[in-house]
């Protein structure tokens, strides 16, 4: 628990400093790691985890986004304008660059990193700490 206020307390901080809206939220336990970062611009989300799960995330994901564009024996990749997902076995990568993409691919692309968590096992994905208001 102190691990991830520390990581919470730090991001808060480092964004303050360079003077841009930044959240990061991490969240990890002995097999389960879960990070999100969000900004005015792009949106990352990083799980690692045992990889038993790595077919069941992939379906979830081929249900949202589609066939991947990419595969082989180890990874699955998809690629479109403005977000790319991997998936290999352990570790799933959700990345996504909201000048790119609608709101509503947004709001999906957002959905299915809670998806994944819910699948991982984590109750809920890490909500990034809300960045302090501009005056």
């Amino acid at each position: 628990m102190k691990k991830i206020i520390t990581t919470l307390v730090l991001a808060f901080f480092v964004s303050q400093g360079f003077g841009q809206s930044s959240s990061v939220s991490t969240t990890t336990s002995s097999n389960l790691s879960i990070s999100v970062s969000s900004d005015d611009d792009d949106y990352s989300y990083t799980a690692r985890y045992d990889g038993e799960k790595t077919n069941n995330l992939k379906e979830i994901i081929t249900k949202t986004l589609g066939k991947p564009s990419e595969e082989t024996e180890r990874t699955a990749i998809w690629e479109g304008k403005g977000y790319s997902a991997s998936l290999r076995k352990g570790k799933v990568e959700l990345e996504m660059d909201f000048d790119q993409v609608t709101k509503s691919f947004r709001l999906k692309m957002e959905d299915l990193g809670d998806q994944i968590s819910e699948i991982l096992g984590s109750p809920k994905t890490p909500e990034p700490p809300k960045p302090p208001r501009k005056n």
